[in-house]
């Protein structure tokens, strides 16, 4: 690897079509005048503009890169979609035809209020949006809760706690239970702290589809436009709250593989411990009580 390939800033500020061009116009004019003053100057020139030049160029590919970061693990909004149930997509739908049953209620105001009304789609639109990007989480959470069972789990744990008991272990295999039994501990940690993200974020659903009908009963005998632009500014606001939360989430779900873990328990304990007891070549370890 070549030295501007460990060094890709200083790369593409050395070899990009703007300094082709420079240089050309130096040559040309320092051949055409028979002169290298034209030369000289574009080099002393780029000595002095190089340091602001490079620290700008070094932002903007930290930018680029981040946002190609984020693109590749962000999931577009018909991805979302594909992927909804048919529950969870007939939900949507239900919350959509309610937005636009608000709207459309609210055209029947007078006309001097219709460019008022017109710049409120696009909220209605990000209030679908956030609505969809719970939806899609709440179900991960739902497919990753029927991944484990949790009883089995906890069976699994208890007989783990047994088996490191035991009066004689060969290190390797206590280190081994230790080391299972702490992960499974997080797992079980983690399924209780994924089971209240599904609650809250379905109290969440729940309050928004509530508040929309609420805008519904309102918009029957709606004559205030500004009033109603103040209502959807706080549904927009419910929507969009913890957005920061949702987006790391959204972004967390989509990056893990499509296939669900397996439910598959681990083998009997103590056959395992026996086995792994026989094989061992140190000295057994003796558990003190």
């Amino acid at each position: 690897m070549g030295f501007l390939d460990r060094h890709p800033v200083l790369r593409k500020s050395i070899a990009n079509q703007y300094q082709a061009i420079l240089a050309a116009g130096a040559v040309g004019f320092s051949l055409l005048l028979a002169n290298p003053l034209p030369l000289l100057l574009l080099l002393g020139g780029e000595l002095m503009a190089f340091p602001f030049v490079f620290e700008r160029l070094r932002r903007r590919m930290e930018i680029e890169k981040k946002h190609a970061e984020r693109r590749a693990v962000e999931m577009s909004r018909d991805e979302r979609l594909r992927s909804l149930s048919r529950g969870a997509r007939t939900r949507l739908d239900r919350l959509t035809s309610l937005c636009d049953r608000i709207q459309e209620n609210y055209r029947g105001l007078s006309p001097a209020s219709q460019g008022l009304l017109a710049d409120q789609r696009a909220k209605f639109d990000s209030i679908v949006d956030a609505f969809l990007k719970r939806l899609w989480i709440a179900e991960r959470y739902a497919e990753m809760d029927t991944a484990v069972d949790a009883a089995v789990l906890a069976r699994e744990i208890a007989e783990l706690e047994r088996a490191r008991e035991q009066e004689v272990l060969a290190p390797r295999v206590f280190e081994a239970l230790e080391k299972n039994l702490e992960i499974k501990r997080q797992l079980r940690d983690a399924l209780g702290r994924n089971e209240a993200s599904r609650i809250a974020l379905g109290a969440e659903l729940d309050s928004l589809e509530s508040l929309l009908q609420l805008l519904l009963q309102k918009s029957v005998a709606a004559t205030d436009a500004v009033a109603f632009a103040h209502e959807i500014d706080d549904a927009l606001a419910q929507a969009e709250a913890d957005a920061a939360t949702v987006q790391e989430l959204e972004r967390m779900l989509g990056a893990l593989p499509g296939q669900a873990a397996s439910r598959a328990t681990i083998p009997r304990l103590d056959e395992v411990a026996a086995d792994q007891v026989d094989r061992a070549g140190a000295r057994p370890r003796r558990r003190t009580r």
